[in-house]
């Protein structure tokens, strides 16, 4: 029988015989060693590759990829969302207005950072409907002109002013 070289030195160490009984312990523990660090290594590697992944799309699937900005802000954003979704390989666009604010309720007070959204474009730039979990965005779409406008909360500040779905703030 023709054995490679290489496997004819593995097996010599690894099955040894009974006066070197002792190397073959040493050997074997050495292999498992190994075996057991080499896959920690790849398990680690794979938990960090799927955590930045994970990571990734929820950074950029909650944000767009680029902010169009002005000095005095935009006028008409129709014209300019028109715009962009003629430039080549643009997929989406829409207007946002960002803000801070004081909201209260039953509970507490709190300052927040406000983001005004077209619920209508929102779904074409961000997946921030996909991931609700509670309501979707067509609930800040007003059922009348003379309506109040509507507000997601995120569920810790929720939680934090004690407000639930549908309740107000």
């Amino acid at each position: 029988m023709d054995v490679p070289f290489e496997l004819h030195i593995a097996l010599r160490y690894l099955l040894a015989k009974r006066k070197q009984a002792f190397i073959s312990v040493i050997s074997l523990i050495s292999t498992l060693g190994v075996s057991v660090g080499v896959m920690a290594v790849i398990i680690a590697l794979a938990v960090m590759t799927g955590l930045q992944q994970e990571l990734r799309d929820r950074i950029l699937g909650s944000n767009a990829h680029v902010y169009v900005f002005k000095t005095n802000g935009i006028a008409d954003y129709h014209a300019e969302v028109d715009k962009l979704l003629k430039v080549p390989h643009v997929v989406g666009a829409a207007p946002a207005i960002n803000g801070k604010a004081l909201i209260s309720a039953a509970r507490s007070e709190q300052f927040i950072t406000v983001k005004g959204i077209d619920p209508a474009l929102e779904p074409t730039v961000t997946d921030i409907g996909r991931a609700m979990q509670q309501g979707s965005l067509d609930a800040l779409r007003a059922p009348n002109p003379d309506a109040l406008d509507a507000i997601l909360l995120g569920k810790d500040l929720a939680a934090q002013l004690g407000v639930g779905s549908r309740r107000w703030a």
